[in-house]
């Protein structure tokens, strides 16, 4: 008996063509000065400038960035937008330890982003689709969402050809839709730039609604698994990386945030500090009872104030020991990677500098 294939149903945008607010006119400058060569300066209309106080809407490729890539793999991002979009919505290091993203945050929406002002959390910004929403300290990593991510056609020319981009950008925009709750949070994403500034309130809600009926945010299995999770925690998730990952992340974990040694130590070994002024009180105060009665003659206390101080100045030796060794471990492991790199780079940019020499002499 043949066996009946069932059609996969095509990608289609998870929201239907909806319009933007149109372009306003370009100002016309109120002052006429007539030039030197008799022409009158203030008829042609001046260039509109973008800026963060602009309403002016970009089209779908004019909001993309300039260059894109890492490396000797850089790139115009219009030139080659499937490439561009197969960096710029890249989950695969989130999907690697996705079984195991419940140590780093609760499967549950992320808070409205007026509720993390509240809690005191401060936004950092970051163009890497896998640093978004994820906090340390009081610290927040918010994506700002690009005006290609609205546009219909965008969507039906580009991120509907993938399955993976399709999930990964569906994901993106529910966990907008978490963030915007109410008119406040809307405010407050205009206040840190991370809306295109047409946006209005009625035009965000309608937009939802809108998304609300193409994707499922409960069932949620239109969008890529890491937004199965709200906010997750980078320190955790550093950890599972040098634990998971250990022969090849153990330094540098997820994201290495540290550009000087100094922050590395305070960050990590500032907790020295304090367990060193609680010995220095325990030993302290074993000085003031070995010099009154009945401590003075009392051969336990005497035992354990030997014995504490003898553990104190070990220990103290080993913390020390301990630091300078994985000081000299980074460093000498942060120099061979930076010659490593340093090598590799030179050698890729010398080939791609003789290939396109040869291309150039045999055109």
């Amino acid at each position: 008996m043949a066996a009946t294939m069932e059609m996969a149903e095509p990608l289609r945008p998870p929201f239907t063509s909806r319009p933007i607010p149109p372009k306003p006119p370009a100002p016309i400058s109120a002052s006429r000065t007539s030039l030197p060569n008799g022409d009158v300066y203030g008829d042609i209309d001046p260039q509109p400038v973008l800026d963060t106080a602009t309403s002016i809407p970009l089209s779908a490729l004019d909001s993309l960035p300039t260059i894109a890539g890492r490396g000797t793999n850089i790139f115009r991002a219009d030139a080659d937008i499937k490439q561009f979009l197969t960096e710029e919505l890249n989950l695969g290091r989130l999907n690697k330890i996705h079984d195991l993203l419940w140590m780093a945050g609760r499967p549950m929406r992320a808070r409205p982003l007026h509720r993390y002002k509240m809690l005191g959390f401060e936004v950092l910004y970051t163009q890497q689709m896998d640093l978004h929403l994820l906090k340390f300290s009081n610290k927040l990593m918010i994506k700002p969402l690009p005006e290609w991510m609205l546009s219909h056609d965008f969507w039906k020319d580009n991120l509907c050809s993938s399955e993976d981009f399709h999930k990964s950008a569906c994901g993106f925009l529910l966990s907008y839709v978490w963030l915007l709750v109410s008119p406040l949070d809307l405010k407050l994403a205009h206040d840190h730039f991370l809306l295109p500034s047409f946006i209005t309130w009625h035009w965000w809600k309608d937009f939802v609604s809108d998304f609300l009926q193409h994707v499922d945010m409960n069932a949620l299995d239109q969008v890529n698994k890491r937004y199965h999770f709200g906010d997750l925690r980078l320190g955790r998730i550093n950890s599972i990386y040098r634990t998971r990952f250990m022969f090849t992340h153990f330094v540098r974990g997820y994201l290495y945030g540290y550009n000087r040694y100094v922050v590395f130590f305070q960050r990590n070994f500032s907790w020295i500090l304090i367990v060193f002024v609680f010995f220095s009180l325990v030993l302290s105060a074993m000085q003031v009872g070995a010099g009154v009665e009945p401590l003075q003659s009392n051969q336990m206390f005497r035992r354990a104030s030997y014995g504490f101080v003898v553990f104190s100045m070990v220990s103290v030796a080993g913390v020390l020991a301990f630091v300078g060794f994985v000081f000299v471990f980074i460093f000498f492991f942060n120099m061979v990677a930076a010659i490593q790199h340093d090598k590799q780079e030179r050698r890729e940019r010398e080939r791609m500098a003789v290939e396109r020499r040869d291309k150039a002499r045999n055109a």
